[in-house]
């Protein structure tokens, strides 16, 4: 098969899995984190078997989709969700150490064992391989996870919580959280339409973060070799370097969003993606470790932003559905990113005009988040916090700072 056909069946796969996967929010919800896990791993072990043994096409893109919609779609999607349940004070710092944790493991050890696998069995025999360690991860999410923690007499964040030990018991489903004066006061809001503005800007943000961003990791070793003025060998310093500053970022930008909050830290994703494109075309060896960097900080921001902001705005009951249009939005980006980028370069031998596009779309986001960005539950006055009901209608309570000031 060529190369076209290859990645054609592919962007089909993808782009048919990101439309489905707003769909699965409602089954994260009925059955629960635990299960879900267990069941989307089994199923991405089927997905590595299939592909194992495809002989034509049309197995070849079932075998895709398999890969990306229980791959990258749900069980990055669970995760997020689990994270989400069992952090709330402190859930940017938790995402940030998970998101560095798993961007250590790709960059450094999978492509190492992969090429390792690939060696020494093929690459059909790496993905049998691949398939039973996805078992194995079966058989740990069905041992370890566990729902939400006021299930079991704590609340997020790891603090104990009398009446849910005591008054509540425990609850078949994960995501109806029994009310409690001393928990987070986000277990009864409503989810917001889709056409709501702050919604709106938080999911096109991501998927310009996924589209731009992935186009430029997909070509940047040829972005390298157009360019005479930068050696060839730059491109092995550069990708190491991306990597350090994507795992570092995870943790900084995590830290940020518990303290900043999140239009601040997804802006500043937006501004440092926008002038790493924009000095593309100006490239040189100097501008290039600029440039990698700020992408590479751009991406690790977003990704806690996207993991965080949907619980964080409107609450742990909607997340499974929210997370999942966000992911959904992800997935597509990440598909369709390196199409235009590539269709630009076949017809003008660069890449100028496709960065300068991105650079000033993702400029113009960095305005819009700046504008519509804040979360919609916070009161103008200090010490409040607003309940917003879409419907029309606003409830307010107070809350207890650290000091126990209303």
């Amino acid at each position: 098969m060529s190369l076209g056909k290859i990645t054609g069946l592919y962007l089909i796969a993808t782009t048919s899995s990101a439309c489905i996967l707003p769909f699965c929010g409602s089954v994260i919800k009925k059955l629960g984190v635990r299960s879900y896990a267990t069941l989307v791993s089994l199923c991405l072990a089927l997905a590595c078997f299939a592909i194992s043994s495809a002989n034509s096409p049309v197995t070849l893109l079932f075998s895709f989709f398999g890969l990306r919609f229980f791959g990258q779609g749900n069980l990055f999607n669970v995760a997020i969700v689990f994270i989400n349940n069992w952090w709330c004070e402190s859930r940017g710092t938790a995402m940030g150490v998970a998101g560095a944790a798993v961007s250590a493991f790709l960059l450094g050890l999978t492509p190492i064992i992969m090429m390792h696998l690939i060696e020494t069995s093929g690459w059909r025999g790496c993905y049998r391989y691949l398939g039973a360690a996805e078992v194995v991860g079966a058989v740990i999410a069905a041992i370890t996870w566990r729902e939400a923690p006021e299930m079991y007499g704590v609340l997020p964040d790891g603090k104990y919580d009398y009446k849910v030990t005591h008054g509540m018991g425990k609850r078949k489903n994960s995501n109806l959280l029994p009310p409690s004066t001393s928990g987070p006061p986000d277990a009864n809001i409503e989810a917001p339409p889709l056409n709501n503005p702050t919604f709106l800007t938080y999911i096109l943000g991501d998927l310009l973060m996924a589209l731009t961003g992935t186009a430029f990791y997909f070509n940047l070793q040829q972005i390298v070799l157009d360019n005479p003025n930068i050696p060839d060998s730059t491109v092995t310093i550069v990708y190491p370097f991306m990597a350090v500053v994507g795992i570092v970022g995870r943790i900084v930008s995590g830290r940020m969003i518990d303290k900043l909050g999140h239009q601040l830290v997804f802006t500043s994703a937006l501004a440092a993606s926008s002038l790493s494109l924009l000095l593309i075309p100006t490239m040189n060896n100097f501008t290039i470790l600029v440039a990698a960097p700020l992408m590479g900080y751009g991406m690790s921001a977003s990704g806690n932003v996207r993991g965080t902001v949907h619980a964080e705005f409107y609450g742990r009951n909607n997340l499974g559905r929210l997370q999942s249009i966000a992911s959904s939005a992800t997935v597509l980006g990440s598909a369709l990113g390196p199409f235009p980028f590539g269709v630009a370069h076949d017809m003008t031998g660069k890449f100028d005009a496709a960065m300068y596009a991105g650079g000033f779309a993702s400029a113009v986001m960095t305005l819009v988040v700046f504008k519509f960005g804040a979360n919609p539950r916070l009161a103008g006055r200090e010490g409040k916090y607003e309940m917003v009901g879409i419907g029309g209608g606003r409830e307010e309570e107070d809350v207890e700072d650290g000091e126990g000031k209303k």
